[in-house]
């Protein structure tokens, strides 16, 4: 285990519903020639090997030029039995992952054109925060989803280290989170939100989420950063994106489909420039991005077979493998620029680096001591500190090639368990006081309450 001295903060953001190869497979493509990255390949024998099937056509993985928005409602489903459609039986230790079309149900997409968005992936002018962050920092092309499962499952995975839960529900079960866990250490911690934050989706967080300090608006953070000494600032960050599935005012940026990666994108950066707004905090943190899971987009990587047993008073079978492999970034000084750990990783890899950090002999708990996976320090490397963050490239042009921001508030039709968990948590956060008047959800309950505003049509080809 490294020497973690020089770390004094730790920022986590999770965010929706992308695989590795469809955000950064091609780093390994000749034209940005990374041989360093396990990504996609174009020569006929690797897309032989790995295209998929569906309707007795083949589908390989093609680059998408728009990062702006998918068709209609296309939003493949991607729940236990989902993803195991998408992995394939497993063959002599492997998946196959070849499933990834033929899983999409015809109710969610019949058009080939669409169906076959799955297989898509995204370069550099598509994705620049990402090439920004794969350029000057460091990535993980071993980091897969903890569970071959949903998001709530995954989440928990993430924010306790087990799950009660194998597929999304409502209302999402109440079980030990990090916030208990550092509360317990004494570690100090703060969420900070764009829209509603997920764990109010269990109900005993609400009334923390509504007027504890604990829960801060996402607007807060930069100012916080700038004006605050770093030991004055919680040793333990989360930040949260705006969810698509929850109601909202503006844009959606967690990049859960059918939006694009765009205002994920926007999200991302404001995020880098919040931490990087004080030199002195920048100099001794480390920001983690990573993906709740694959959201049905293709990988090529068969998952590691780590098996994760239910914890007690959970009914479900044990799951075989880890999930499909998701982006992860290590954003900090303490990393070798543009540099790539083939470590093994899974989501809660970032409580053991929590753990090494802030808890007693360097652990976490002793059911992730014995996960095999590494802790996030792996990819730390304390040699030749970044202690200047380097700039963004400007955005403008590539943000201004977005639709309009939707007007008033958008509700979406609980068609979905997590849609319905999201609405429900919203209709508790009403219940225990949040009316039109409250600081964070005020304007958003009275956009809910004012008369729809029509919505503007403005497709965009795929």
């Amino acid at each position: 285990m490294p020497r973690l001295d020089p770390i004094k903060n730790i920022v986590v953001v999770m965010m929706e519903n992308r695989s590795f190869d469809h955000l950064l497979g091609c780093l390994s493509l000749p034209e940005k020639g990374r041989a360093d990255v396990d990504g996609l390949r174009t020569d006929a024998a690797w897309l032989n090997e790995h295209a998929n099937l569906d309707q007795e056509r083949t589908f390989v993985p093609f680059p998408s030029l728009n990062p702006y928005t998918m068709p209609g409602a296309f939003d493949p489903p991607h729940e236990r039995a989902n993803v195991a459609a998408n992995l394939g039986p497993l063959q002599s230790g492997v998946y196959p992952m070849k499933g990834f079309v033929s899983g999409i149900p015809a109710t969610v997409a019949a058009d080939p054109e669409v169906r076959r968005l799955v297989m898509s992936y995204f370069a550099a002018a598509q994705a620049p925060v990402n090439e920004f962050f794969a350029s000057n920092f460091a990535i993980c092309d071993r980091w897969f989803s903890a569970l071959p499962a949903g998001t709530q499952p995954n989440r928990l995975m993430s924010m306790s280290g087990f799950s009660k839960i194998e597929v999304n529900q409502t209302p999402l079960p109440d079980q030990e989170l990090v916030y208990d866990w550092l509360n317990a250490h004494q570690i100090t911690w703060r969420v900070y939100h764009q829209g509603i934050p997920f764990f109010a989706l269990m109900p005993k967080w609400i009334p923390q989420v509504l007027g504890d300090d604990h829960f801060r608006s996402f607007g807060r953070l930069e100012e916080d950063v700038l004006n605050n000494p770093p030991a004055a600032l919680p040793r333990v960050i989360f930040v949260e994106p705006t969810y698509g599935d929850s109601p909202h005012l503006g844009r959606s940026t967690d990049d859960h489909a059918p939006a694009g990666i765009s205002d994920g994108q926007e999200f991302l950066l404001q995020v880098y420039n919040a931490v990087t707004a004080g030199p002195d905090f920048w100099r001794q943190c480390v920001l983690i991005v990573d993906y709740d899971e694959h959201g049905g987009f293709y990988d090529h990587v068969s998952p590691p077979l780590i098996t994760t047993a239910p914890p007690p008073g959970a009914a479900y079978a044990p799951f075989d493998s880890l999930g499909v492999r998701t982006p992860g970034y290590v954003i900090s000084p303490f990393v070798r620029r543009g540099s790539v750990s083939h470590a093994l990783f899974d989501h809660t890899s970032v409580l053991k680096f929590i753990g090494e950090k802030f808890g007693p002999g360097g652990s976490y708990s002793d059911l992730l001591d014995q996960r095999p996976v590494g802790s996030v320090s792996a990819a730390l490397d304390f040699d030749q500190p970044i202690n200047d963050p380097p700039a963004v490239p400007p955005l403008d042009g590539y943000l201004a090639q977005r639709p309009p921001a939707p007007a008033g508030a958008t509700a979406p039709t609980p068609s979905t368990p997590l849609q319905q968990a999201f609405a429900d948590a919203l209709r508790h956060l009403q219940e225990n006081g949040a009316g039109p008047d409250h600081p964070k959800f005020g304007p958003l309950i009275a956009a809910l309450a004012a008369p729809p505003v029509p919505a503007q049509l403005n497709p965009i080809s795929p």
